[in-house]
């Protein structure tokens, strides 16, 4: 009998120990494909300082990939390409966003040229500086090509 209730406690210690030993191997993996950095995204801009979302990203060749921090999925959840994303502007958290988002860590706004959609993140203030680099040291006139649709093929 013993024996029973040592195997239904471990069995339980595992179960409740499994999901955060697979998040810890994801970010992991995702580390090991690319470095990366805590970034919060804002998914739902309709309630004023609410709508964000702790996640990790990373830069891979032409594109920002942002993945959910508590999520199982090695696919990023949301995908910046670098010749359609312009700067807009710049903030500091305020109200219930300076709590929930990361210390010391403005708020970014993006906006894709081809579709006008805006986003907001939140980054640590090194990596608005990367971001602001990697954005301007896109290949000159790419940007064109992505916004221009009554451009040539192959212009």
């Amino acid at each position: 009998m013993p024996w029973g209730i040592l195997l239904i406690t471990l069995g339980v210690i595992v179960l409740l120990l499994a999901p955060f030993a697979l998040l810890y191997l994801r970010r992991r993996w995702l580390t090991g494909q690319g470095g990366l950095f805590d970034c919060a995204w804002q998914l739902h801009e309709d309630a004023p300082g609410g709508g964000w979302v702790l996640g990790v990203a990373r830069y891979r060749g032409e594109t920002l990939e942002w993945f959910r921090a508590f999520s199982m999925s090695l696919r990023p959840a949301v995908v910046l390409h670098r010749f359609s994303t312009a700067y807009v502007h710049q903030r500091i958290p305020q109200g219930v966003e300076a709590i929930a988002l990361f210390d010391d860590s403005p708020i970014v706004t993006v906006r894709d040229r081809v579709t006008g959609k805006t986003s907001a993140l939140s980054l640590a203030r090194e990596e608005v500086l990367a971001l602001l680099s990697w954005l301007e040291s896109a290949p000159p006139g790419s940007y064109l090509r992505a916004s221009s649709p009554e451009s040539p093929p192959g212009a």
